[in-house]
């Protein structure tokens, strides 16, 4: 029977990863599933909390803090007998019925290598988790903070998808990998997460090399989760996190040549 894995990284998430956890295994998924938490730093209260709350949640700890790529990687290469591998973060609450709205989209058709639900913002307004592969003009207008300058820009909004209608499974360019449902036989065919990605861009990278090798990515609007979207210090343009989405921007455009959005092209 196939099994899934859910990996969520804590990073000094503290109590809002346990709403994450409560939220995920009040799922009861038609497929077994396994969960791994991966304590990107030390973390005793967290672990001591899954371990009277959670016994069987499976808790991983790094000695020193990696990156998300690698922390995902180390998960999947180290319990690579499963069929699904779910990524969650740790600051998403799962709505009832979102891993069964995932896996039967994968199951109806097996040509998908990565799906997405819809991710909501606590107020109930939809976040563009499902996007086209960036312009080079895109990623500077983002990287630069341009477009919380000027709103609306049509470059922006053609590449958030943010005048798109999705009323039922849609195939995208990508979706993000805060909550990413991918098939193993497609990681064994494209490859895990590249980790030259510190933070960034490995979603969209990931997705990329799905649909040059013939993997379908959707969007399946009817599997639902709510997101706090805890990365909020992008937005400031000379913050940890901003200069981590430009170094990981400049790498993006390095292995593609500047040519992101013809990721959809399959190879030959």
């Amino acid at each position: 029977m196939d099994k899934l894995a859910v990996i969520t990284i804590n990073h000094d998430h503290g109590r809002m990863i346990r709403k994450t956890i409560d939220s995920l295994h009040g799922q009861n998924p038609r497929l077994p599933f396994v969960t791994y938490v991966v304590n990107n730093t030390p973390d005793t209260t967290t672990s001591a909390w899954l371990a009277e709350a959670y016994p069987a949640v499976q808790v991983l700890g790094n000695p020193h803090p990696q990156g998300f790529a690698r922390n995902i990687n180390q998960v999947i290469t180290r319990y690579p007998d499963f069929a699904y591998y779910l990524l969650l973060n740790p600051d998403v609450l799962c709505l009832p019925g979102m891993i069964d709205g995932l896996l039967e989209v994968m199951a109806a058709d097996p040509q998908i290598g990565a799906a997405g639900p819809e991710l909501r913002n606590f107020d109930d307004t939809i976040q563009p988790s499902r996007r086209r592969f960036a312009s080079f003009r895109v990623l500077v207008y983002r990287a630069l903070h341009i477009d919380q300058l000027f709103k609306n820009l049509p470059a922006v909004d053609h590449y958030l998808m943010t005048r798109d209608t999705f009323d039922q499974v849609t195939e995208v360019d990508w979706v993000t990998g805060a909550v990413m449902l991918l098939r193993k036989t497609a990681l064994d065919q494209v490859g895990l997460l590249d980790e030259r990605f510190h933070m960034y861009f490995e979603d969209e990278d990931l997705c990329c090399r799905m649909w040059r090798l013939g993997w379908k990515v959707c969007y399946v609007p009817a599997a639902q989760a709510y997101h706090a979207h805890l990365a909020e210090g992008r937005k400031k343009i000379l913050s940890k996190a901003n200069l981590h989405h430009l170094h990981s921007a400049f790498k993006m455009l390095v292995k593609y040549r500047g040519k992101i959005k013809k990721c959809t092209e399959r190879d030959r």
